[in-house]
Parts: structure tokens; C-alpha cells; sequence
């Protein structure tokens, strides 16, 4: 089902031709680099060992307060403890490569035995995974965003009953998890692989730590691309654009926060450098804003790969048997006035 405003100019046919990959910007690293300096226990997991009475609080988070039965298996809670023990504990040490996460986790590319596996291209030389392992109560997911072999960033979330995780998961976690929006969660960015990245192929914004809070979440918004993250598959928004993407992208035009926008332009997912450049050439249209060489190449390299974005789930048990799409392109200040 098309949603579309007709009348509106369209933005397709950008001519673009590429230049070095070696060209870098300086203001989207100072991001990544200012995150690693505020959170170091996050990104480097320099916690070998965690008291669990600290991480009572993430029995809380998120939505899963029933009870999972009148008693409890056994048998179950043991799968899911054996997945923190065998799996989720040992993960930061190596998950910086995916031959070193393969070694301990043989199917986490094809998800085979009980377990899924969903991969993207997200562009640039950039991919990502992500895994689920089912246990007895719940499941944990294993998320990498990586470059060849080269794991950049890793998310490990634990979904589960909170008297499961109070009862049976606390006491052998060994990662300090945190409560991040409704998530219980564990990150690490492996800082030398990024720069190696940096290096080879330019610019990436993962992270953003700006000390303006609304801002930070602002550009974190469109930089998520794992478990919990409105941009996990490219171009495609399980419930519709809505209200928070063009929040968000207001919040930037009014504040005329060029600065923002460009430094989204770098993030892995495909569909948030297409709704940056788009915004960006609504500024330059409106706001008399002038991006620099580098920023227009990557606005011309974002608009020319410019899909539809794919809203909805398919079931007939709802009876939706098929997807929503967004011109973010050719529809935008009609999106930008009405969404």
C-alpha cells in the first residue's frame, strides 16, 4: 500500500562520482570519541567480575512482569543460565572478530539448531547480525555490526521473566548490564577495529555522547541498527514512520543543527543516511544551508540508493497481507508536515 503527497519535487537523479576513501571528517569520529571517553566500562568490558546485587535493577526493565507458571522447570531455568555461563559471559573477550564469535557460537551467521540469524548489508563495507538463542523462559540476543572478519560493535540482550532473571540469571552474569530503554543490555565497541575502519573506508558515527540529552538521543535514534533499534533491517520500520523519525528530524531544522544531520549521514544504517541527506536538502532549499564537498558527495551517494521504506507485518491472522511504503524522497515535507 502506497503512502504517498503528490505534487511534491523529486530528488532521484543526483549525478555523484566518488572520491578517495581515505577523505575523512573530523566532527562525526569526535562522537565515537567522545562516547569511549565517557562510558569506559561499556565500550572497552573492563569488568571481569560483577556483584549481582548491583544488577538487581534490570529484573525490572522492560515489560515481562507475569509470571512464567504456578511452578517453575528446573530444566528450563538451567537453559537459560547455561546461555549466560557458556555464551553471553564469554562474548566481550572475543567477539572482536567473527571467526573468534563463530568459534564459540559455530552457527551465529546461518542460525541453524534452535537458534536465528538475521543478517544486512547495511552499505559501505559495513554488515550486521543478529542472533537469537532461544533458552527454557526466554532468549538472549548477540548483535555485531562488522567489516570483513572485523567486528566494530557488539549488543547482548537478555529477554526474560523478571523472576527468572532475579532467581536464576543474576548470580552467574558477569557483564555489567544496564537497563536502556526497556532493554536489558551489554554494548562494546571495539575502539582499535573502528579506527582500522576509519583508516581504510572514512567515517562512522556509532555512538553519540553529547552532553545535550535530547540531542544525544536524537542522533543515537538513527544510528541504532541492532535489538531495540527503530533501523535494524534497511529500509524498513516495523510500525510505520511515526511520530518519533520526524520528531526528531524537526528538532535538528528548527535548531538548524547541521552538525547533527551530517554526522548521521555516516551512520551504518542505509535508511537513516537517505532521511539525513533528505532533510539536508530540505535545509539547503529552506535555510540557505551550503554543505561542504565531502558532505554533498555522501548526500548524492545516499539519495542514489534511495528505496521505498517498507512498513507493516504481513499476517493473516491481522489480515495485513501487504506492506506500507514511504516516499522519504518525493514525499518528504508532506511526511515532515503530517507525520
Amino acid at each position: 500500500m502506497a503512502n504517498s503527497c503528490s505534487g511534491l519535487e523529486r530528488f532521484y537523479n543526483f549525478p555523484f562520482s566518488f572520491s578517495s576513501k581515505k577523505t575523512q571528517l573530523k566532527l562525526p569520529f569526535k562522537y565515537l570519541v567522545i562516547f569511549i571517553l565517557i562510558n569506559p566500562n561499556t565500550v572497552f568490558g573492563q569488568l571481569t567480575t560483577v556483584d549481582s546485587t548491583k544488577l538487581s535493577f534490570i529484573a525490572y526493565c522492560g515489560g515481562r512482569n507475569e509470571k512464567p507458571e504456578d511452578s517453575t522447570h528446573l530444566d528450563w531455568a538451567k537453559l537459560d543460565q547455561d546461555i549466560i555461563k557458556e555464551k553471553i559471559n564469554k562474548l566481550p573477550a572475543i567477539g572482536y572478530s567473527v571467526t573468534e564469535i563463530q568459534r564459540l557460537i559455530p552457527h551465529f551467521l546461518d542460525g541453524k539448531y534452535n537458534c536465528l540469524s538475521i543478517n544486512e548489508d547495511l552499505g559501505y563495507g559495513l554488515k550486521s547480525t543478529k542472533y537469537t538463542i532461544y533458552g527454557g523462559y526466554g532468549s538472549c540476543n548477540v548483535d555485531a555490526i562488522y567489516w570483513g572478519d572485523t567486528v566494530l560493535k557488539i549488543r547482548l540482550t537478555i529477554d526474560n521473566h523478571r523472576e527468572i532473571i532475579e532467581k536464576y540469571l543474576l548470580k552467574e552474569i558477569q557483564l555489567q548490564f544496564e537497563c536502556v530503554n526497556g532493554q536489558v543490555c551489554y554494548e562494546k565497541v571495539y575502539v582499535e577495529n573502528v579506527q582500522k575502519y576509519l583508516n581504510e573506508s572514512g567515517q562512522l558515527v556509532l555512538e553519540s555522547a553529547d552532553t545535550n540529552y535530547r540531542r544525544q538521543q536524537a542522533i543515537n535514534y538513527f544510528t541504532d541498527v541492532m535489538t531495540g533499534g527503530t533501523f535494524v533491517k534497511p529500509f524498513y520500520i516495523t510500525y510505520g514512520l511515526g511520530s518519533e523519525t520526524f520528531n526528531h528530524l524537526r528538532f535538528f531544522i528548527v535548531n538548524k543543527d547541521y552538525n547533527a544531520l551530517e554526522s548521521i549521514l555516516f551512520s551504518p544504517s542505509p535508511t537513516s543516511r537517505l532521511f539525513a541527506a533528505r532533510t539536508l536538502v530540505y535545509m539547503k532549499d529552506n535555510y540557505n544551508y551550503k554543505p561542504t564537498s565531502i558532505t554533498n558527495k555522501r548526500m548524492k551517494e545516499a539519495l542514489a540508493s534511495a528505496q521505498l521504506v517498507r512498513s507493516g507485518i504481513l499476517s493473516c491472522w491481522i489480515g495485513k497481507f501487504e506492506y506500507d511504503y514511504y516516499d522519504i524522497v518525493g514525499d518528504f515535507e508532506c511526511l515532515l508536515a503530517t507525520q
